[in-house]
């Protein structure tokens, strides 16, 4: 062969590749752009469908079906299920009734791929999904591209979520599982009132799912929920384990194999802080210090007997509380522990000071880093007291504490920041509230990345009026934790319309 018909033979080759690889870059633009078209066309349906199937959530009468015929008929009146008997109808949605096998689905509650909001109650899932049939892409063998939308449209109107013990964990088991009742603690969680629907447990986790034990029992075994050790017992009006539950007794009505409920709270933006730092006391006191981001000092209270008035603020490097005796008594507000996290450890007490109806000041603790050595933090770094740590109110004495009473985080009492350091160190920000003498608590207390333990002590009385939304939850000491659901002292979920 000459080199003239070597050189056509290798443009031949080339101009074959070339072709291919432009039919392949037409495949892309092409049939990507009109799977866009597609999408944008099916949320155009199900955005309208789903606020309208919201409107059932807390209609008198509502049903599922009324929610299915709502999201149904936006669907039809945006071009899907044209062959539907009668059409435009509030039925017939199914994939025989569209020339593209289209599919609508209604989710009440929101299923594993609403994220935050599955399993949330006052939410509802609304998606379609619809086969597009490919151009060009055919050439590599691609004859149908699914093209699936959702949406998740809310009616919650100032609630302020069902649950009263929510653990998030999917994996917690048996020897440390995702909620616990033990040492003979006694849980009681009812309605503060008549009329008030909630107060529920919620457990993530699905250690022991597929167990043999009925759904209205807690039966031996591992569990993701167990109620076991010193007469230990749970009473609640309603009972969701996603796995099993084990041990027992347990009052309350039990589901077993439930749907995992997402992180309420995580979309909430958590405030906003900087100098200067707060004085550890009476800042009108010489001898006291002042705390600093580049200094993460921290605050150390040991005068035995003494007490200590703190005003809300920025404290860097935390609280270390050690002497006997010491009374910290907190002015109303928010009290940011950049770094260091809260130890008290001794016959103390804190107690926010009294409002005017005779009861605890409201107050929020929210424990992150010290964002001067965030970054350190972050990657495994940083010492003393720069890095987000547990929150241990370990009183001997009383433990009275009240979350904020108004503003965006009414009804929360303590926040462990779940976006700090403790993501890179693993779920282990644990809170320990336990007040031997006596225990008195309300509000929402969140930990998405460590465990909630609360413990009246024997010889104690336990009111808590709080609503946990933690990794995992603890309740132990041999006290009766009287656990009022009200949904006036928690935080407030309020959504309305289209949140997804």
């Amino acid at each position: 062969m000459t080199q003239h018909g070597r050189e056509r033979g290798q443009i031949l080759v080339i101009f074959a590749g070339g072709v291919v690889t432009i039919l392949l870059i037409a495949a892309l633009v092409i049939d990507l752009g009109l799977t866009f078209i597609v999408r944008r066309t099916e949320q155009n349906a199900i955005d309208p469908g789903a606020i309208a199937a919201a409107r059932f959530i807390k209609a008198p009468g509502g049903t599922y079906g009324d929610m299915v015929a709502a999201a149904c008929f936006y669907a039809q009146r945006n071009g899907f299920f044209a062959n539907a008997p009668g059409y435009p109808t509030n039925a017939g949605c199914v994939p025989a009734n569209d020339p593209d096998g289209t599919t609508l689905t209604v989710n009440w509650p929101p299923g594993p791929g609403a994220g935050t909001f599955a399993g949330d109650p006052g939410k509802v899932e609304v998606m379609i999904s619809r086969p597009h049939r490919s151009l060009l892409a055919n050439v590599i063998g691609i004859g149908q591209i699914k093209v699936t939308s959702s949406a998740v449209a809310a009616f919650d109107d100032g609630n302020s979520n069902s649950s009263s013990l929510i653990a998030l964990d999917p994996g917690g088991c048996s020897g440390n599982p995702a909620g616990f009742v033990t040492g003979g603690a006694k849980v009681e969680i009812v309605p503060a009132s008549t009329g008030i629907e909630g107060g529920y447990v919620h457990v993530n986790s699905n250690c022991g799912a597929g167990s043999p034990s009925a759904d209205n029992l807690c039966a031996p075994g591992n569990g993701a929920l167990k109620v076991s050790g010193g007469g230990a017992t749970l009473t609640a009006p309603k009972t969701y384990v996603v796995g099993a539950c084990e041990g027992g007794p347990l009052t309350s009505t039990l589901d077993e194999g439930s749907v995992i409920l997402g992180d309420p709270l995580s979309d909430l933006p958590p405030p906003s802080f900087g100098p200067p730092g707060a004085f550890c006391g009476d800042p009108l006191d010489p001898t006291v210090t002042q705390t600093t981001a580049a200094g993460a000092e921290g605050c150390t209270f040991n005068g035995n007997g003494m007490t200590y008035n703190l005003l809300p603020g920025v404290y860097y490097g935390g609280w270390k509380i050690g002497g006997n005796g010491v009374t910290i008594h907190l002015e109303p507000g928010i009290y940011i522990i950049a770094g260091g996290g809260i130890s008290l450890n001794a016959s103390g007490t804190i107690t926010s000071v009294a409002a005017s109806s005779g009861g605890p000041a409201p107050v929020m603790f929210f424990s992150t880093d010290d964002p001067a050595y965030a970054a350190v933090c972050k990657s495994g770094g940083g010492g003393g007291n720069q890095c987000q740590d547990k929150i241990n109110f370990t009183a001997n004495s009383d433990l009275l504490l009240q979350g904020m009473a108004s503003g965006p985080y009414k009804g929360i009492l303590i926040w462990q920041d779940g976006d700090g350091s403790g993501v890179t160190a693993g779920p282990d920000l644990d809170v320990n509230l336990s007040g031997q003498t006596a225990l008195n608590l309300s509000g929402t207390i969140y930990n998405p990345r460590g465990t909630v333990t609360v413990s009246g002590g024997s010889g104690a009385t336990g009111y808590a009026a709080v609503q946990v939304i933690s990794w995992r939850w603890k309740f132990d000491g041999g006290a009766t934790i009287y656990m009022p659901y009200d949904p006036n002292q928690l935080y407030q979920f309020k959504y309305k319309g289209l949140v997804r």
